[in-house]
């Protein structure tokens, strides 16, 4: 009796252990995580490939981190839906792939990084499992041979082209010409490719554009392909010989294994005296409304310098000396910052419009256009014709593109019909961007440094 009692008790404490052990046994979701290859140029391509899957089927995607790095760019590539069979067990799951591109040599590891995952077990059931992650390195150098490159440029293929956009063929002093730069790579960022710097020339009054970044990928692949679009308008205040330089930029081509050079030729400018533009007004009652018109306009488009300027002049009477210098510094500040504004670019439309020279007026609109803010990132009058939606204003470009670039010119562009409508488009869209800039909320604002590219140097080492 005894020993059946005991062999019950045996058994009544083995069941549940029994019960136990099978549901420890319960198949476990699998994650997978890799990176290829371990060791690329800077600037190169390292693809992280994580994949999940779960016992039976998930009932939601995997939540999974950014894979964010410092000195590294980080782009999420296509997904792919996985099933697989082990131990007897149907899995299913999707592999994730990501790009990492370094920004400078070093030791790059991915750790401390976790994922959620909810699946099917035991259908209707879910569960939900947090997996750490494993730790995960790769490298990142700069070739022996590419020490002197500043800055280290690398790409399966790299390209460079220039457009010269002029006002006219005999160029004369009051003109404009534009230089566009694009570099086309393959295999890297856009953000990477280096900017192009126009140096100042005398004689020349330089208006650089912000500059225009692309990415694209194709197919399956995800191959990258990039291009930056840099430009610059020149407008021609001296009579002369003039040459905008030869455009270099040195690349490490990554399927050669050696520096590679992009050369874009200088481009010679001749540019006569133009006796019309350096005329003084005309006598009579003309030249006299001209010059009121020209100070009613400066008064309209800065209101505040002026009364500023009036306050100064009145108290200059009884202020120190040390005063009436900080207010003539303040007003040389403000003035500065006006020739540079949109509003005194737009002062210079208006003048060469009222003027009825389409040249001046044309170019005077394409370097207005790359300080109003409404029509980036790119500033061009194909940006303005998309934001504006105005059939009008189309009308009135396409008569003064027409009179200036067609085989044959007409007549049909009116200065006044032509200004009138841009200033109108210009007061509109103002309007536009300051209640868009009303309504946006702090979280939502992310400004974007012009000079990320080259401030990467400056960055501290990976970790």
């Amino acid at each position: 009796m005894r020993s059946r009692f005991a062999i019950a008790c045996l058994l009544a404490l083995l069941v549940p252990l029994a019960a136990q052990a099978q549901q420890n046994a319960a198949p476990e979701p699998i994650v997978r995580v890799a990176i290829d290859p371990a060791q690329v140029l800077v600037g190169q391509r390292a693809t992280l490939r994580v994949e999940v899957l779960a016992p039976n089927y998930m009932t939601a995607p995997p939540e999974l981190p950014g894979f964010q790095l410092r000195n590294a760019v980080t782009r999420q590539l296509q997904s792919v839906n996985l099933n697989e069979q082990s131990n007897g067990i149907e899995y299913a799951g999707v592999r994730f792939e990501f790009a990492i591109y370094p920004l400078e040599a070093g030791s790059y590891a991915i750790s401390d990084q976790k994922l959620t995952i909810k699946y099917a077990a035991e259908p209707p059931a879910t569960r939900e499992a947090v997996i750490s992650l494993p730790r995960i390195e790769f490298q990142a150098s700069i070739p022996d041979a590419a020490a002197g490159l500043h800055p280290f440029l690398t790409a399966t293929s790299l390209t460079m082209e220039q457009q010269i956009q002029r006002s006219s063929e005999e160029l004369k002093v009051g003109d404009a010409v534009t230089r566009i730069v694009t570099i086309k790579a393959d295999g890297t960022p856009a953000m990477l490719l280096p900017p192009i710097a126009f140096s100042p020339i005398d004689g020349l009054a330089v208006y650089p554009a912000q500059p225009s970044l692309q990415d694209t990928t194709e197919g399956r692949s995800d191959a990258l392909s990039a291009a930056r679009v840099d430009s610059a308008t020149y407008m021609l205040e001296k009579p002369g010989d003039y040459v905008l330089p030869a455009i270099d930029v040195r690349w490490w081509n990554a399927g050669d294994g050696k520096i590679a050079l992009a050369h874009l030729d200088a481009v010679p400018l001749q540019v006569a005296a133009n006796p019309a533009a350096g005329s003084a007004a005309p006598p009579g009652d003309a030249g006299a409304g001209r010059n009121w018109s020209r100070l009613l306009d400066l008064f309209v488009d800065h209101w505040g310098l002026a009364v500023l300027a009036l306050a100064a002049l009145a108290g200059l009477g009884w202020i120190t000396p040390r005063a009436a210098r900080a207010m003539a510094a303040d007003y040389r500040h403000r003035r500065e910052a006006y020739l540079r504004s949109e509003s005194f670019s737009f002062s210079r439309l208006r003048q060469a419009a009222r003027r009825s020279d389409a040249k001046a007026a044309y170019f005077a609109l394409l370097d207005w256009l790359q300080r109003f803010d409404p029509v980036a990132p790119r500033h061009t009058v194909a940006s303005l014709k998309s934001v504006a939606k105005d059939p009008a204003l189309d009308v009135q470009i396409g008569a003064i593109e027409q009179q200036l670039f067609a085989p044959r010119s007409t007549d049909s562009w009116s200065p006044h019909q032509w200004l009138r409508q841009l200033g109108a488009t210009r007061r509109r869209l103002q309007r536009q961007a300051a209640r868009s800039a009303r309504m946006r909320s702090p979280q939502q604002l992310n400004p974007i440094d012009d000079h990320a590219a080259s401030a990467r140097r400056r960055r501290m080492p990976a970790r």
